[in-house]
Order: C-alpha cells, then sequence, then structure tokens
C-alpha cells in the first residue's frame, strides 16, 4: 500500500476541450472579416419583444388581433380578439412584439404548455405516441399588425424556442390554416403525422387545420443541414430586443448584490 493516493490517468473526459486549440479565425478569413462577422453576430430590432404582465397589455395584444384577424379573416375577427379567459391561464404566457418608433404592439403571440392539463388542440384530436407523456407547448393566435414589414413572426418564434430551451419544452404544435401553414413551415414547423392531414379545429372555430410541430431539440440541426435562410436569425445572433427574461438577465448583471451595491460598483468601474 502506498502513502498517498495515485490517481489514474483515464484519457480525456467526453465533455473536455482543448479550447487552447481553438482558432476563432477560420482559415482564409481576415482579422477585419473575422470581425465583421462577429459583429453580426450582435443586431438590434425595429421592435422590442416581451411577454405581456398587465391588463393593459393584454387589451392592446386583443386589439391587435381584431386588427390582423379583421384583415384576413374579417367574420371572425370579433371571435379571434374579443376577450378570452384562456388569455389569464397559468399555462399561458403572451408575447408582443412593440415597435420601437411608434410604441404601437405590431405582433403577439399565445403560448400554451401542458403543465396543467392538455393542450387545446387536444379537444379536436389524440396527439401521437412520440407526443404523449412529453413536455410541450401549442402555439396560438399568431398576429402581425397588417402591413408591417420587419421580421415579427420570425423573432416570435425565435422567442418561443429560447422560453422552451428554458423550460425544457420538447417541442411546439400549431394548427395551421391552409393560407398561413406555408409560413409555420417557413419558421421549421413540419408536418406532425406527415400526411398533410385536415382536422376541424374546436378552438379554431371549426375550420380544418394542418397540424404541424416544432422539435425543441432537432430544430437547430434541421435548419443548419437544410441550410435554411433564418438559420443565423434565430441561432447564431443575439437580439438584445427580445427582452423575455429580463429577471433574470438583471440578475446575472448584478450578481446577488444589492441595487444600492451594483449601483455603488458600477460608478467606481466607470
Amino acid at each position: 500500500m502506498t502513502d498517498a493516493f495515485q490517481p489514474i490517468d483515464h484519457g480525456p473526459r467526453a465533455n473536455e476541450s482543448a479550447f487552447g486549440a481553438f482558432d476563432p479565425t477560420p482559415a482564409g478569413m481576415s482579422t477585419r472579416a473575422a470581425g465583421d462577422a462577429a459583429r453580426l453576430l450582435h443586431a438590434a430590432l425595429p421592435f422590442v419583444l416581451r411577454v405581456a404582465d398587465s391588463e393593459a397589455d393584454l387589451a392592446r395584444v386583443q386589439a391587435l388581433r381584431v386588427r390582423a384577424y379583421g384583415h384576413h379573416l374579417p367574420g371572425l375577427a370579433e371571435v379571434f380578439g374579443q376577450p378570452d379567459p384562456f388569455d389569464r391561464s397559468r399555462d399561458v404566457t403572451l408575447f408582443y412584439a412593440q415597435d420601437k418608433a411608434s410604441g404601437e404592439f405590431v405582433g403577439a403571440a399565445r403560448f400554451q404548455t401542458n403543465v396543467h392539463g392538455p393542450l387545446q388542440i387536444e379537444r379536436s384530436l389524440e396527439l401521437p405516441a412520440s407526443c404523449q407523456g412529453r413536455l410541450l407547448a401549442e402555439v396560438t393566435r399568431l398576429v402581425v399588425r397588417p402591413g408591417y414589414i420587419p421580421p415579427v413572426k420570425l423573432a416570435l418564434v425565435k422567442a418561443m424556442h429560447l422560453f422552451c430551451i428554458a423550460n425544457q419544452i420538447g417541442g411546439v404544435v400549431a394548427a395551421a390554416r391552409h393560407s398561413i401553414t406555408r409560413q409555420y413551415l417557413h419558421l421549421g414547423f413540419n408536418d406532425l403525422y406527415g400526411d398533410m392531414r385536415l382536422v376541424p379545429m374546436a378552438h379554431g372555430s371549426g375550420m380544418a387545420h394542418r397540424v404541424l410541430f416544432r422539435d425543441t431539440v432537432t430544430s437547430e440541426a434541421d435548419a443548419r443541414a437544410r441550410g435554411h435562410p433564418d438559420y443565423a436569425f434565430v441561432f447564431r445572433t443575439y437580439h438584445p430586443d427580445i427582452q423575455i427574461f429580463q429577471p433574470v438577465l438583471s440578475q446575472s448583471h448584478r450578481g446577488l448584490a444589492s441595487d444600492a451595491e451594483h449601483a455603488a460598483y458600477s460608478s467606481k468601474a466607470a
């Protein structure tokens, strides 16, 4: 028996990386070009995306729904835009986009998880076995102000993707009308059943919808493999205007220091 413990070298572990060997500048790329590429990973948007947390926010989201559905489905504008008790469910999060210049609400989406009960879509169908027993979410009431050009829908999908990662949600289900199915497919959704079936939706006034799904775990790899044009926006760019985790960001910026201590430290650092 030896007097001291002798560690055994088992070789590198699977989660160890040789960071010292990493060259941040790809071959053939100049230092200036690399700097330009790095700057592209941080981009401002003409709107701010947040989570609704007041009755005033909810009222403005509902008004936007009336306007958006009135443009596409005039007969259902009041139905989809009127006050909906489901908006206040504990499993529902409302995202909204607010234009910086005008202060107008220009986009919104309702996001429900199945933490405490079934998804709305399950009133109209049975989810396949691959979805059973999983933590999932459903997106409904995804709207953008008619005529607004910036990529609001894409930013909303990115916000939902980040929300899913933060809350360990495995995937997002969506029921899409024929007229907007292509948009959902472009946003990274796929046909859930693989047969392009149309299902009348109880929470969609009985209209037939395609049932689509976006897998949280594989969506990044899928988009990269397909060379999706929005890959960089969703997965490689930091958008400070997507502000859905403000309490977490605030805590990470100041640690456990009090507001007074943080202010004092910031003044010294300046």
